[in-house]
């Protein structure tokens, strides 16, 4: 199948149509390929989004490494990984990502596993403290404050095994998701600066979720909307009432977005 031509226009019509407002705090999770081609790229993209929601609205996106947690926090220990580097280290979370993480006036949180990326009036403030969150994605983290703060996510192209909140719900509703394991972990700042965290992974075995579950629940009581932005299959959450909701069942039965079944 030929992707059409996806314009500045098109991008914007289509966040707009989804629900995106000027003003709103809005988490990001992306795929590029999945829109189409796009003119001027991931660039295009970050532009649009930022022109819908405006100067008073925050845009943030994930900006971390990808694969195990358990692992990389391992490897920092152990000297095979070197210190997360805040300047240098790129985000493996898509293009769209690492080309935000670079642009002029974007503020990175300090995180060994769970920097987050963001521009906007309250990107400072929803990053503080997150160098002492003992669960890098648990109380006192972006993804906390993001559902206080009644912001939104969105789903661009991406489905919800991409929605990182879900892990912060997890994490503090009682699911079995954290390791005991205490690493100590270094971060270098934006300046150069060393700071020492120590932190709780995931699991190493790698727990099987199945997140997509939350999908139908979440359209059914109107926390989330679907649409397309470009040809992506798209996704709109309330970020606070799908916390409440997806909280509420994870208490309920911990093992709620967990499948040991799951096939690989």
């Amino acid at each position: 199948m030929n992707k059409e031509n996806i314009t500045n226009d098109k991008i914007k019509e289509d966040i707009i149509s989804l629900g995106i407002k000027r003003g709103d705090l809005l988490l990001v999770h992306s795929s590029l390929s999945s829109i189409g081609f796009v003119d001027g790229g991931a660039d295009t993209v970050i532009t649009c989004l930022l022109e819908v929601i405006g100067e008073k609205g925050t845009l943030l996106m994930p900006a971390f490494q990808g694969g195990s947690e358990f692992v990389i926090l391992s490897e920092m220990v152990s000297g095979k990984r070197d210190p997360f580097d805040l300047r240098t280290d790129s985000s493996e979370l898509g293009k769209i990502t690492e080309v935000f993480r670079q642009k002029k006036g974007v503020v990175r949180s300090i995180s060994p596993t769970h920097s987050t990326c963001g521009i906007g009036p309250l990107a400072t403030e929803i990053f503080e403290g997150h160098s002492q969150c003992k669960i890098t994605t648990g109380l006192g983290s972006p993804y906390e404050k993001i559902c206080l703060l009644h912001g939104k996510i969105l789903l661009l192209g991406v489905g919800h095994g991409a929605n990182t909140t879900l892990h912060f719900i997890e994490n503090t509703n009682g699911a079995p998701t954290i390791s005991s394991v205490e690493f100590n972990s270094v971060v270098i700042d934006m300046y150069g600066k060393e700071h020492a965290i120590k932190c709780y992974s995931h699991m190493p075995s790698g727990l099987k979720r199945d997140y997509p579950k939350v999908d139908s629940i979440l359209t059914e009581n109107k926390i989330q909307n679907s649409g397309t932005i470009g040809m992506a299959d798209s996704r709109l959450i309330n970020a606070f009432e799908m916390m409440t909701l997806v909280g509420e069942k994870v208490r309920e039965n911990p093992l709620f977005l967990i499948n040991p079944f799951k096939p690989e």
